[in-house]
């Protein structure tokens, strides 16, 4: 739900400075100098939108209600308002994070690969798979490091081997999408349950990759629960009770959710222990969408809200 990204971008930039207070001089200003971003349309700040319209005709992120609320038209953000992105760059007094598409644009202080509808697989692979995958396009996790891959000389241009020392890398969310693919294609969550040890390592492989070009700061988030999204509930709808908890989600999809974010959180331990020298930490998304479920009046939310 658009409207209440607002809040949770709060509790979630709250806490990444929180654990990044390390990576702050003296004088409470911050460090980092530019944020580089990957992931879907929780961090997308135009990308999709850029894309050859031929491939992606009609899309409505391009007509209101998206941006109505900040920016007053629509920015390319899947949100009437802004996104986590836009709540770390401003608490680190940096510009918006342009999107890669956005030829011309200046990347000193940022650049953001994230597409909304972004996998962690590649589309060639999940189609492999007989999967429905919306937007049928390369944006995969592995599409935008090759992004970043190609970009990298200009970002570093006479800089050398510091050349990401002061910058914040934001890794995701990934894997919200491929099993959103799985389920709206008619699979079980047993059927996606095998994928997820595949997800993970997709996205452990992708943030030792930034290791290995340099990164120093890295933030790599956890997934949503999914079983309460729109597309989830209406798909998977069961009139048995018993399959929903008391936000009214699904229990088993939660369930997948939970075992993709546990799976997570042992795998960046493992590369901190690899990488002692880089900072890596995982953040979430999953408890504090439920905390928006349990307490919605806190978060400024009513009927006329949601």
């Amino acid at each position: 739900q658009p409207s209440m990204r607002t809040p949770h971008g709060a509790l979630l930039l709250l806490f990444i400075l929180a654990c990044l207070r390390g990576a702050y001089s003296g004088g409470g200003r911050s460090r980092f100098t530019s944020i580089i971003s990957f992931g879907d349309s929780y961090a997308d700040t135009g990308n999709l939108v850029m894309w050859a319209d031929p491939v992606l005709p009609g899309l409505p992120l391009k007509n209101l209600p998206y941006g109505e609320t900040f920016f007053g038209h629509p920015t390319g953000r899947a949100t009437d308002g802004r996104l986590v992105l836009d709540f770390i760059a401003e608490a680190l007094g940096l510009p918006s994070v342009p999107p890669y598409l956005a030829k011309g644009s200046n990347f000193s202080a940022g650049v953001n690969f994230a597409v909304v509808g972004a996998p962690a697989l590649n589309l060639t692979y999940l189609q492999g798979l007989n999967l429905t995958v919306n937007p049928p396009i390369n944006s995969s996790l592995h599409d935008q490091l090759a992004w970043f891959q190609k970009l990298k000389p200009s970002l570093c241009k006479g800089q050398g081997t510091d050349c990401f020392e002061s910058s914040l890398f934001v890794m995701g969310e990934f894997g919200g999408n491929d099993y959103i693919s799985f389920l709206l294609s008619n699979r079980t969550v047993e059927q996606a349950r095998p994928y997820v040890p595949q997800i993970v390592d997709s996205i452990s492989r992708g943030v030792e990759r930034l290791v290995q070009h340099g990164a120093k700061y890295i933030v790599v988030a956890d997934i949503f629960p999914i079983g309460c999204l729109p597309g989830a509930l209406t798909k998977l709808a069961n009139p048995n009770k018993v399959e929903y908890d008391r936000h009214g989600c699904l229990k088993r999809v939660n369930r997948l959710a939970r075992y993709h974010n546990s799976l997570l959180r042992q795998q960046i331990m493992m590369l901190r222990y690899k990488y002692p020298h880089t900072k890596i930490i995982v953040v979430e998304y999953y408890k504090p969408f439920l905390a928006f479920l349990d307490m919605p009046e806190h978060f400024g939310l009513n009927s006329s809200t949601t």
